[in-house]
């Protein structure tokens, strides 16, 4: 089926014609094709999902590394189709969550840090008049994906429970579900490395910084991430799928911050995007951005390199980079607008991810 044909038929099955080419073209932009099934073209469970079209002409197997790509396009083709044809409704929020602001106006590592990207031990990252500062536990900093995963998880159970005192347990394991993460905690599992970066993430503790001595003045605000916490579960049945009402008391800073500051997101797209914490990073921030938004915005290259580019030793590495993150970001959040220029970005009014008057 070809890009006219794919777009068509998704005209048919209810797209408007503008968001059916947006998907189409992306779509085959990319290289993928899609396969029709009992005529229809959604992914439900009647329906085979987008995969690639396999190529005859190849007699040797494609590579792990490239395998791994195509299966992460083949998710976020899925998901860009799922947003785009089932949107969040205010009757049924099951695919909704919320992110932390805090955290996401500036960045938590995506690597484990070497000593020499910490100031006195601890990670500081500045974005404007904006400074997070982390100091890790004594099992050090938090970092990569699954820190970024869990604060989504804190703040949408803070939120939806209205309580500080949050339980694990059947919840955490459903929405690793939703996400597709592997709950088993052998000793690589999926599971296990979750739950190892969240002790570290609640073992630590942080401070937002507004202002500059240039400015005239400076604000600090300490805080612990929780009281105390339990995370027990059985260590001879790594595959046990609850941490039998483990429970996390999050202190009334970090609570009062997460449900006063949260961002609305679509966990579809967190799904799709969960493999990268840039990629994460970027769909929360512009969440962010677009909700509260009235005119256009130019963050330049220099001041996304500060916000993201922890990882990255020169700008045009970075760059480069951000940009391939940022298509596939664009992918799951199809009303973004953004236009690239030489010096940066160009970021214009767009819809939410969530509908402001669902969100």
């Amino acid at each position: 089926m070809n890009e006219i044909e794919y777009r068509d038929a998704l005209i048919q099955k209810g797209l408007t014609p503008s968001d059916a080419a947006q998907i189409a073209a992306k779509t085959h932009g990319n290289g993928t094709k899609t396969v029709c099934v009992q005529g229809s073209l959604l992914p439900d469970s009647n329906v085979q999902q987008i995969v690639p079209e396999a190529d005859s002409t190849q007699p040797t197997k494609p590579s792990a590394k490239k395998r791994t790509g195509k299966a992460k396009q083949n998710t976020i083709v899925n998901a860009a189709i799922d947003i785009a044809t089932k949107p969040i409704q205010a009757d049924d929020l099951s695919d909704m969550s919320w992110g932390a602001k805090c955290l996401v106006a500036a960045a938590l590592p995506y690597r484990n840090p070497k000593p020499d990207q910490l100031t006195n031990g601890a990670w500081v990252r500045q974005n404007g008049n904006y400074t997070l500062w982390v100091q890790g536990g004594p099992e050090g900093l938090p970092y990569g994906s699954y820190p970024r995963i869990f604060v989504i998880w804190l703040t949408t159970e803070a939120i939806r429970t209205q309580n500080r005192r949050i339980s694990t347990g059947g919840s955490f394991w459903e929405f690793c579900r939703k996400i597709n993460i592997d709950p088993s905690r052998g000793e690589r599992g999926s599971g296990r490395r979750f739950i190892e970066q969240a002790n570290k993430l609640l073992s630590s503790r942080a401070a937002f910084v507004t202002g500059s001595f240039d400015e005239g003045r400076i604000r600090k605000e300490f805080l612990q991430f929780t009281e105390e916490f339990d995370l027990f579960f059985d260590v001879d049945n790594p595959g046990q799928s609850n941490l039998f009402e483990s429970e996390i008391v999050l202190t009334e800073k970090f609570y009062t911050e997460i449900t006063t500051h949260s961002i609305p997101l679509d966990m579809r797209a967190v799904a799709a995007l969960r493999q990268s914490p840039l990629e994460l990073d970027i769909y929360q921030w512009l969440a962010y951005r677009m909700h509260n938004m009235n005119g256009r915005a130019m963050p330049t290259w220099q001041q996304l390199y500060d916000q993201f580019g922890a990882c990255h030793q020169e700008l045009r590495f970075f760059k480069r980079d951000f940009l391939k993150a940022l298509h596939e970001v664009k992918q799951v959040y199809g009303g973004v607008k953004i236009d690239q220029t030489k010096n940066g970005l160009i970021l214009l009014p767009s819809p939410t991810p969530v509908p402001k008057k669902i969100g």
